[in-house]
């Protein structure tokens, strides 16, 4: 790949590139390679953003990392380093980065019409952080050199700006470079200064260190010699000076501390580190040169570390069987030291790793094969060596998978039967003070697949704290299989996720059709009959589904040819038959009996599970001995939810996270749910466990939209809940979790709205939404166009229009394609701090009310297809409030509802009475379906005393029948 910088072909000198990607290691990254390729082919000095990712260590992002670009950091006024500024060393070497810092916090600068980065000050300037505020500041001071200096390259002005800098003695190199810029001091230096002295890292060895050297040159731009005093010094991380002889710096000839640079000319410097008698860890500093005879002083930094007393560690692992594991994935991390390792160690038996001495922690998951295919796991379990202590030897570490313990969960009270869906695993480790901690997990769905997750029993950790966190759904089974003949016999049977569905009992004749193969299904008669096929282990086996449909049979039953487990996703949506797993053992029991005579099958199904259990758990101390877990029925709450669809049931996915105290994340494979239902679904009750749930628009993994609901606790057992999904109509509301949502500040005014269904917690993410949705805003009757100039500190009639249109339609999601809301009020600055946290929001503002727009919810009793019947009439309520920290009246004066069948080409006006203050009951008469287009457009109004008021279209808000 071949990248250029149109501003270096028309004769740039200074590009100012305040951009930045991914935190990364240098030479693997096209930006950081083009900035360094392109400085070397021109004379163009790039001066990037060093990040805003501080205030850690190694936060640098591309092409911040770029050898020959001068990185810039942010200070405030009084040259503090910016708590949000990228720190160095440079991820991999450690090289010294970035190269300096200039002021880049809360700079004032002039604001394009239109815009509304930062915090807007007025209608011309805005107020923002960041090192890309910053980097312009270094850009205009290069320009000011090149202005002075024409025949100067950009690496030359590089170093006159960093040489000439104001090092702070608070900070590393690894985090202002230099120093601070300082434009009169690099302007005309008498004294120029180029190279470092990076010393890198010194790798620990038995024997005698060899000294190491590092040459700076010194420059004489003046007309006389100039004889400097040179210095070097240099502190570990703990602020400690390191002993002078370790350091030293001398001139030509080796005159220690003097160096004489004739006019015009130059000389050398060598700095020299003795690593022998130097404690292991990172030092930092600078070398200092200074005239004699007064003037300004040129510096450089010095970095190094050493690397304490190395031994080996050898890790061995065994799966569940005692044979070499298939995968493991590691994350081996000291826990009094920075040391961090990342392996994926596919196949191996053991792996040895060179650590310095210290106390270390290993957190892992383990692969176990069913086959001999090693791609293939039938076992998936997390483990721990909390302890590894590295002192004065060599030592090996054991993973024995064959102690693994399965995570299962046994509901005491619960008669009904129950199968595993989704679950996680996850460990998280920390040293107790919060310096170093790790988390490691997996997580998936486990129906249909056969498959086992749990631990290895791990030892205790007696430092810091471990924990282990985990999660298993189970499901009322979406099928059940029973042998009827020869002889009555149940055969435990799972359903894939994306599996067809149905509903009811099949009586089928069973006929072996062997793997499945065209010619497999060209010598059975498998019309009307259910089909036995082998697959190999973890094998989909749409091929074989869709022959079985072809050949007219009625169900699959899919086994695998080895002890295993099948694949519980089919990759495909278009399958017509149903499909069930079976074990290995299961298949060898039915091709018997078929081996003998006729057999006769009865298949159960259901199109979607009628009860759930999600049972979150968190161990402390260790990886438990067991995993098998019981708790009582009575123990849950019961959540009802209802999973609507338009107009037709859809296959969708849903997730339920949970967050035990301290878990540092949730993550979950979708489990799929057939909409056009209501499920029982029994969430364990515990007041420091917190869930929230996450329903998909579609199991169309093309559409990534998702419905979110709140952050919820539930701490006594008992109680039933009740949340509707996707229920119509589909509207735009404010964001009801926080603080100024639809408010006026001193300093600006917030607008946050978000597409919903019928729930107030729930709001709509991904791509169902245009990203282009328009907004248009007026002003006592008069569109303004710049953004910036919307408000004014005077009292004025405002009209706020967001028209939100649907990107695609999807099966199931059809109705609501378009919102359009007007939002008319009177607003003045705003004189009070009236909204809860508003004074928390970038600038502090000191004035912030809610704006009174009014806005507007629903409570329609459709049923779980978002339908009311045709030719009759819908009793439904509106709800009309104010946006969070409204403080004046929330009564509303009046409302008006219409209703159009032919998308708002026509209106009827339906039957509004007041219910209280803030709602109204509705009334429209439906009219028979024939005599409309099978849907309702719905138009709201409502208002205020003070005559603010809104008005929400929404085409197609619900479908008839």
């Amino acid at each position: 790949m071949t990248l250029r910088a149109p501003q270096v072909g028309q004769g740039a000198d200074v590009v100012s590139m305040s951009l930045g990607g991914q935190v990364i290691a240098p030479g693997g990254d096209v930006l950081s390679h083009a900035v360094d390729s392109l400085s070397t082919s021109s004379s163009t000095l790039f001066v990037v953003a060093a990040g805003n990712y501080g205030p850690g260590a190694t936060t640098l992002t591309s092409p911040g990392i770029a050898d020959d670009a001068l990185t810039v950091g942010a200070v405030d006024k009084s040259d503090v380093l910016a708590p949000f500024s990228s720190r160095g060393p440079r991820l991999g070497d450690r090289a010294i980065k970035p190269d300096i810092t200039a002021p880049g916090v809360n700079i004032v600068a002039a604001r394009a019409a239109g815009t509304t980065m930062g915090t807007p000050v007025d209608a011309n300037y805005t107020s923002a952080s960041g090192t890309s505020m910053a980097a312009p500041h270094v850009a205009g001071s290069a320009a000011i050199l090149k202005q002075r200096h024409p025949d100067w390259t950009g690496q030359r002005i590089k170093q006159a700006l960093t040489a000439h800098s104001k090092k702070a003695d608070s900070y590393t190199p690894y985090q202002q470079g230099y120093g601070r810029v300082d434009i009169p001091a690099a302007l005309d230096p008498a004294t120029e200064l180029s190279g470092n002295a990076d010393f890198g890292q010194v790798k620990w060895q038995k024997d005698t260190y060899d000294k190491v050297t590092r040459t700076l040159t010194l420059h004489n731009t003046t007309s006389a010699d100039t004889t400097l005093t040179l210095a070097a010094e240099a502190k570990d991380s703990a602020g400690n000076p390191l002993a002078g002889s370790a350091l030293t710096v001398s001139g030509p000839g080796g005159t220690d501390g003097k160096v004489t640079v004739p006019a015009g000319g130059s000389a050398t410097v060598n700095v020299v580190l003795d690593p022998n008698g130097v404690g292991a860890g990172q030092y930092t500093g600078y070398v200092t040169a200074t005239p004699d005879g007064g003037g300004d002083s040129v510096h450089t930094p010095v970095v190094f570390g050493k690397e304490a007393e190395h031994h080996d560690v050898t890790i061995k692992f065994t799966d569940r069987y005692g044979r070499t594991s298939s995968d493991v994935s590691l994350v081996l991390h000291g826990m009094d030291n920075s040391y961090r390792e990342d392996s994926n160690l596919n196949g191996a038996a053991e792996h040895t790793y060179s650590l310095p001495v210290g106390r270390y922690s290993v957190e892992g998951v383990m692969y176990t094969a069913a086959s001999a295919d090693p791609k293939q796991p039938s076992a998936v379990d997390v483990f721990d060596l909390p302890e590894i202590e590295v002192t004065d030897k060599d030592q090996t570490q054991t993973v024995d998978g064959t102690t693994a313990t399965d995570l299962t969960v046994k509901i005491a009270g619960e008669k009904r039967p129950l199968e595993s869906g989704a679950w996680m695993t996850e460990l998280a480790r920390d040293d107790g003070s919060g310096g170093h901690s790790m988390a490691l997990g997996e997580w998936g769905l486990l129906n249909g697949s056969g498959g086992r997750i749990g631990g290895i029993p791990s030892p205790a950790a007696t430092h810091g704290t471990l924990r282990m966190y985990s999660f298993l759904a189970q499901r009322e089974p979406l099928a059940r299989l029973s042998v009827t003949t020869p002889e009555q016999q149940s055969i435990p049977v799972t359903m894939p996720a994306a599996a067809l569905r149905f509903q009811g009992a099949r009586d089928l004749p069973l006929v072996d059709a062997g793997t499945g193969s065209a010619d497999d299904f060209a010598a059975v008669d498998a019309k009307g009959k259910a089909v036995l096929v082998a697959a190999p282990d973890r094998s989909a086996v749409d091929d074989q589904v869709r022959r079985a449909a072809a050949a007219g049979a009625k169900a699959v039953i899919a086994t695998p040819t080895v002890p295993g487990a099948l694949s519980n996703r089919p990759s495909a949506g278009d399958l017509t038959v149903p499909q069930v797993n079976a074990s290995y053992d299961s298949g060898r029991n039915l091709r018997s009996l078929l081996a003998k005579g006729k057999v006769n099958i009865a298949l159960q199904g259901v199109e979607e599970s009628g009860y759930t259990y999600s049972t979150p758990f968190a161990d402390t101390g260790r990886i438990p001995a067991s995993l098998a877990k019981t708790v009582d029925a009575d123990h849950f709450v019961k959540v009802r939810n209802t999973f609507h669809s338009d107009r037709q049931r859809h296959l969708s996915g849903e997730v339920l996270n949970a967050w035990a105290p301290g878990q540092p994340t949730s993550i979950r494979a979708a489990q799929y749910v057939n909409t056009g239902g209501s499920r029982d679904d029994y969430v364990l009750a515990d007041p420091g466990v917190t869930y929230q749930p996450t329903v998909y628009a579609t199991a169309d993994e093309r559409v990534h939209a998702y419905m979110t609901g709140a952050r919820t606790t539930y701490a006594t057992a008992g109680r039933t809940y009740h949340e509707d999904w996707f229920a119509a109509p589909a509207r735009l509301n404010t964001n009801g979790a926080g603080p100024c949502n639809f408010c006026r500040t001193n300093l600006f005014t917030r607008i946050v709205v978000a597409p919903r269904d019928s729930e107030a917690t729930h709001t709509l993410t991904g791509t169902l939404t245009d990203p282009a949705n328009k907004w248009t805003f007026y002003r006592d009757g008069a569109q303004i166009t710049d953004q910036s100039k919307v408000m004014v500190p005077e009292k004025a009639d405002y009209r706020f229009v967001q028209e939100l249109t649907r990107a695609q339609d999807v099966p199931g999601v059809a109705l609501g394609g378009k919102i359009r809301t007007e939002w008319a009020f009177t607003s003045a600055a705003p004189t009070t701090m009236a909204v809860k946290d508003c004074d928390k929001f970038p600038g502090k503002p000191t004035a912030c009310e809610s704006l009174p727009a009014v806005q507007l919810g629903y409570d329609m009793p459709l049923d779980v297809l978002n339908r009311a019947s045709a030719g009759d009439a819908l009793d439904f309520t509106v709800q009309a409030g104010h946006a969070p920290g409204w403080s004046g009246s929330t009564a509303m004066a009046g409302a008006k509802v219409s209703v159009s069948y032919d998308d708002g080409a026509t209106w009827r006006e339906a039957q509004v009475d007041r219910a209280d203050d803030h709602t109204f009951t509705v009334r429209a008469q439906h009219p028979e379906l024939a005599d409309t287009n099978g849907f309702v457009t719905l138009r709201t109004e409502a208002w205020d005393a003070a005559g603010n008021r809104t008005t929400q279209t929404i085409t197609r808000a619900y479908a008839l029948k």
